[in-house]
């Protein structure tokens, strides 16, 4: 099971050597979501869970971001971790009106087990042709004007 970590934690980027999976997790509609399908654009992720108190406190944050970094052509992708019904998870975000970022379900842990997620929240950053990546443990405000500008820092590193 995952830990969860709760200090905010602005520009806490590490390198990751994380391999990325070619397997697949699910959309909300139930059709296959390969991480091939960002290919070409930068992609921050996040793997979070209904039952992390911090990942709860950061959707918002996330649901603002994809929005502001979607002008600097980087996609924003939630990955839901819980073992719940997909249209569960569904309602939660709804209610919660997290509309804007990407939705992706890795009730298995598929991705997250491939990408050694071991707390939440975790955000990854993925340069656009998915050779590098830095990740960011624990919560961040991810719609604060200086962490879009680290953010945009990070993508043009790794590029």
């Amino acid at each position: 099971q995952f830990i969860h970590t709760s200090a905010y934690s602005d520009n806490n980027w590490q390198k990751s050597t994380v391999v990325f999976p070619e397997m697949e997790i699910l959309k909300q509609d139930g059709t296959e979501l390969y991480l091939k399908q960002f290919f070409g654009r930068p992609l921050m992720i996040n793997f979070w869970a209904t039952w992390c108190a911090p990942c709860i406190v950061e959707l918002p944050h996330l649901n603002k971001a994809a929005s502001l970094l979607k002008e600097f052509n980087i996609d924003v992708l939630l990955v839901s971790t819980d073992r719940a019904p997909i249209q569960d998870v569904i309602a939660f975000l709804d209610s919660k009106q997290i509309y804007l970022p990407f939705r992706g379900f890795d009730r298995r842990a598929i991705w997250a087990r491939q990408m050694n997620v071991s707390a939440l929240p975790v955000t990854f950053l993925v340069n656009a042709d998915q050779t590098k990546s830095v990740s960011h443990t624990g919560i961040a405000d991810w719609s604060s004007t200086r962490m879009i500008e680290d953010v945009r820092a990070q993508v043009d590193i790794l590029n």
